[in-house]
């Protein structure tokens, strides 16, 4: 009777314990980090535990001190079970920081460790577990082979954006031609002339700010422009404190704005930053630079629509049209929209700036992958699995999208300018990075 009662009781404690938490790190992709963040946050049954400001990192941990879906890193948990079913009434904790595409599809495969935080604003040094990409990894010099595959998510559109200072050469640019990227890409600037004609605007330059080479808008930014992966570029940074541009060394540096440093942002700041060049870590960062308000300031992005929102005074004030060509309907009448975006110049192939969002996974377990994981394959899944947490995050449908997905997210998001576009509503489509568009 004892020993039955004993047993009674050992089952109730075990049975009463909570189940400890599985973990999701996420890495890549710092264009579609908003869309990543607003997803994740509708994939838990209610609103996840943030732990307010210490779901956000600093630049001591390879995050920033941007703010919500902004944010390069931040961390979320909760039960997911009602949607993941594949966890039950396991909790899940998703932590993520947000490299750039190529870094982020790098330490996935490679099992390299990065700076991650914790619900309660502690930091975890740990192997990304997936990695989202503005790029295709055979368009990297890390494709998704053997123990690792990647699937497609979404498009992503990019555009140009100039500079929001009114007092400078920058007002005469509206539209920027593949020649003038091309040639600014090679020459890190392009002589004003090149939009006014004036041989007084011959010395007068515009500055192409650019990402380091392990982002993926860089890689789709060239490879439009017949670039490979590999392509030389002159990069010129912007001094924010003596509001000049110089050309940058390939040097890191952590806080923005200092002058002869090359890499500038703070999400490969504390982590591996394996020597990707000059230029802005960031989409976010580049964003900030190009928002100096300051005559000396004459200087035009590459963008993805996203981050290209928020700078200005309005939505997308400051793009600028590719080839005469504007990546919604409304043309110009993009500046300050706050209503439905109509993609439909990429879906139906007519604007070129846009890139295949794609996420590489393992495909056999992380945890048999890396000992500091503890998903198992079955949990991960793919999109093709329901239940999984990819099968949920990632699935894919032509009608009404799965709940917690990021179809979902992008749906929901039309009503208020969506930043992304489902692969469903493309009518068109590319063979390969900046490729051709057919039909």
């Amino acid at each position: 009777m004892k020993k039955t009662l004993l047993l009674t009781l050992a089952a109730g404690l075990v049975c009463s314990t909570p189940a400890m938490a599985l973990d999701l790190y996420v890495t890549g992709a710092t264009a579609f980090r908003q869309n990543v963040h607003d997803a994740c946050k509708n994939l838990f049954d209610t609103a996840p535990v943030l732990g307010s400001t210490l779901r956000y990192g600093t630049s001591a941990t390879g995050g920033d001190n941007k703010t919500g879906n902004s944010a390069a890193q931040w961390v979320m948990t909760g039960n997911v079970g009602n949607k993941v079913t594949a966890l039950g009434s396991t909790p899940l904790t998703i932590h993520a920081l947000f490299t750039g595409s190529v870094q982020g599809i790098q330490t996935v495969e490679t099992g390299t460790k990065i700076i991650f935080v914790n619900i309660d604003g502690t930091t975890v040094t740990n192997t990304p577990t997936i990695a989202f990409s503005d790029c295709a990894s055979a368009s990297t010099p890390y494709p998704a082979t053997g123990n690792f595959s990647e699937e497609s998510v979404a498009i992503q559109p990019f555009v140009l954006c100039r500079a929001v200072s009114v007092n400078n050469g920058v007002t005469n640019i509206n539209s920027v031609t593949w020649e003038q990227l091309k040639y600014a890409i090679q020459a890190g600037r392009i002589p004003l002339s090149a939009w006014t004609y004036k041989a007084s605007d011959h010395a007068n330059y515009v500055y192409l700010l650019e990402r380091t080479k392990d982002s993926g808008t860089r890689r789709n930014q060239f490879a439009q422009e017949l670039n490979g992966f590999n392509q030389s570029a002159v990069v010129y940074n912007y001094d924010v404190t003596n509001n000049v541009f110089y050309k940058a060394v390939n040097t890191l540096n952590a806080a923005t704005g200092s002058t002869g440093f090359g890499v500038i942002g703070a999400a490969g700041a504390g982590n591996v930053n394996l020597n990707w060049g000059s230029g802005y870590v960031g989409g976010g960062d580049l964003r900030t630079a190009l928002g100096i308000d300051n005559v000396a300031n004459q200087s035009i992005g590459y963008l993805s629509f996203a981050d290209a929102k928020s700078l200005g005074a309005n939505p997308w004030a400051q793009v600028i049209a590719f080839n005469g060509l504007w990546p919604t309907a409304a043309g110009a009448g993009v500046h300050g929209n706050t209503g439905t975006n109509d993609f439909s110049p990429i879906t139906t192939g007519t604007y070129a700036c846009w890139g295949n969002e794609v996420v590489v996974y393992p495909i056999i377990s992380p945890s048999a992958l890396n000992g500091d994981q503890n998903l198992t394959a079955a949990q991960l899944g793919d999109q093709n699995t329901p239940g999984t947490i990819l099968g949920v995050l990632d699935a894919q449908s032509t009608g009404t999208p799965v709940a917690g997905s990021i179809e979902e997210q992008i749906e929901n998001s039309k009503v208020a300018g969506a930043t992304a576009i489902r692969l469903s509503d493309m009518t068109s489509s590319r063979a390969s990075v900046g490729g051709t568009i057919t039909p």
